[in-house]
C-alpha cells in the first residue's frame, strides 16, 4: 500500500507557478561555506515501470551523501496508518456529499478501479482521487521514485528522513475546502479518459529532464492562487531552514516532487536567495 502514500501526498506536486528555473531534474548545491556538495532531484512520484530508469548518476551522487531527504519518510512504520486515520471525514461521509450524483459516480468509480467507491466513503475525496491517479498510468507494472531512492540509501545504510510530516501534508491538503476536492473528484471519474490523455503528457514532459518544459506544460493547467500557496509555496519555503541546517550536517541528497523546483517560491531559487549556487547536472 506504499503506492497509496506516494500518490497522496504527492498527488499535485507536479503542478508549478514558475519562471525559468533550469535545464535539469538533478542539481548540485554548493557555495556558502558548505566543504562538500549536496544534491536536489525532481521526482515523479508514480510511474509506469517502462517509463522509468535510474541513472547511475542519480545513483552515484545519492551514494555520495549521508542522508536521502523524502517529502515524507514513506519508510517509517505505520505511516499507511496515520495517513488513513488522519485522512477521515469527521462530520459527514461521501455519499452524503455527492448526495443525488453518488450513484452515477460510484458506478464510474467501480468501472475504472474494480472497487465501489462505498469503501472509501467514510475518507475524504483524496484518498478516492489518488486510487483514480494509479489507473492514469495505463500499465500493470508501476513504480514510485522515492521506493526506489530509499531502497538504495537503505542498502547503503544512508539515513533517510523527511522534510515534513504527514500531518504536514495533510494540512496542505485540508486547506483545500471540501467542495473544492468533491469537484475534482466527480471531473475526474466523469472524464477519466481525458485524465489519462493528461498522465500521458505530463509522463512525457518530464522524461525530457527539463525544469523549464514542466514548468511551460503545468503554466498552461489551471490552478488556484489557493491551491499554489497551500500546496508549493508554503511548503516550500518549510523545507528551506531545514534544509539549510542538513547539508552544513552532512552531504544530503533530496527527492521531492519535480513541480517544487522551479519557480520565484521553488526550491531552486529560494536557496539561490540564501546564497548558495544551484548548478544543473546531466542525467
Amino acid at each position: 500500500m506504499k503506492w497509496m502514500i506516494g500518490i497522496l501526498i504527492g498527488l499535485f506536486s507536479m503542478n508549478a507557478a514558475a519562471q525559468s528555473s533550469g535545464s535539469s531534474l538533478l542539481w548540485e548545491i554548493s557555495g556558502n561555506g558548505l566543504a562538500r556538495p549536496s544534491y536536489l532531484y525532481g521526482t515523479f512520484h508514480m510511474l509506469c515501470a517502462n517509463d522509468y530508469t535510474i541513472s547511475e548518476v542519480i545513483k552515484q551522487k545519492l551514494l555520495g551523501t549521508r542522508k536521502l531527504y523524502l517529502e515524507v519518510d514513506i519508510t517509517k512504520p505505520g505511516i499507511q496508518q496515520e495517513l488513513m486515520m488522519q485522512m477521515k471525514l469527521t462530520e459527514t461521509t461521501l455519499d452524503k456529499e455527492l448526495g443525488a450524483d453518488f450513484q452515477q459516480v460510484d458506478q464510474a468509480f467501480q468501472k475504472i478501479t474494480g472497487i465501489s467507491l462505498n469503501m472509501f466513503k467514510q475518507f475524504k475525496p483524496f484518498v478516492s482521487t489518488s486510487m483514480l491517479t494509479l489507473q492514469t498510468l495505463d500499465c500493470p507494472d508501476k513504480i514510485q521514485t522515492e521506493t526506489i531512492l530509499s531502497g538504495i540509501a537503505k542498502n547503503a545504510k544512508i539515513g533517510i528522513e523527511g522534510l515534513e510530516t504527514v500531518a504536514d501534508q495533510v494540512a496542505a491538503i485540508n486547506a483545500q475546502p471540501l467542495d473544492s476536492q468533491l469537484h475534482a473528484f466527480k471531473k475526474m471519474v466523469l472524464e477519466f479518459d481525458f485524465s489519462k490523455k493528461e498522465m500521458r503528457e505530463l509522463v512525457r514532459v518530464y522524461q525530457l529532464n527539463h525544469t523549464d518544459s514542466i514548468y511551460a506544460y503545468m503554466k498552461n493547467q489551471s490552478m488556484s492562487n489557493d491551491f499554489e500557496q497551500h500546496m508549493l509555496i508554503r511548503r516550500n519555503r518549510n523545507w528551506i531552514p531545514k534544509m539549510i541546517a542538513a547539508i552544513h550536517d552532512a552531504p544530503a541528497f533530496f527527492a521531492v516532487g519535480a513541480g517544487h523546483l522551479g519557480g520565484q517560491e521553488g526550491v531552486l531559487s529560494l536557496l539561490r536567495d540564501k546564497g548558495y549556487q544551484l548548478k544543473p547536472l546531466a542525467l
